[in-house]
């Protein structure tokens, strides 16, 4: 009996030997699965090593565009303005307006004084020439320009005179003078004829 539990156990024994050399070349199942997502991502690695050197001529065409458009900008076009040429236009403006203010303020000052002085309603005008004599006269109540004339003409034939003042010459001294909007206190000027 011992010999025939040896001889089981030996045909066992060798049974088991010949199916491991036969199990280990038949690949398994796992071994299968293992190699066909390696197969796999095998590609996919392809795929993603394309889409990579894709982008990374993409991405060297835009730098190249990128650095047109510096070299671009880089070049002061005449027709645009820069931020230092809007805050020197706003400084000046700002200058302008203060520069208007004081004229303002001025010209309410003189005319405060001019109020107070008395001379409300006073337009001065200048003779037309300044190398000729002329008299000064203020409008008085009631008075016309041909009445003015007249008085002066009067004066300047008792002292002799033989040119006389005309209605003409009163106008060119007095450019924006308008006869029959003359107001009290305003000053003429009157040309001497002589």
């Amino acid at each position: 009996m011992k010999r025939l539990l040896l001889f089981t156990s030996f045909l066992a024994t060798v049974c088991l030997l010949e199916t491991i050399p036969a199990i280990a070349k038949e690949p398994s199942l796992d071994a299968r699965a293992i190699r066909e997502d390696y197969r796999r991502l095998q590609s996919q690695l392809e795929d993603l090593l394309m889409a990579h050197n894709a982008l990374k001529s993409e991405h060297s065409k835009l730098r190249g565009e990128v650095r047109l458009l510096r070299a671009k900008t880089a070049a002061k076009d005449p027709s645009t303005a820069t931020r230092a040429d809007l805050e020197g236009l706003a400084k000046s403006i700002r200058e302008v307006d203060r520069k208007r203010v004081q004229d303002k303020e001025l010209i309410l000052k003189e005319m405060k004084a001019l109020l107070r002085s008395g001379s409300s309603g006073v337009t001065t005008t200048k003779p037309s020439s300044s190398s000729q004599k002329s008299f000064e006269h203020t409008v008085q109540k009631n008075e016309t320009i041909s009445a003015i004339i007249a008085a002066y003409n009067t004066d300047l034939k008792s002292q002799g005179a033989k040119k006389r003042i005309t209605l003409k010459s009163v106008l060119d001294a007095n450019p924006k003078l308008n006869p029959r909007t003359m107001r009290i206190g305003q000053i003429l000027f009157i040309p001497d004829p002589r």
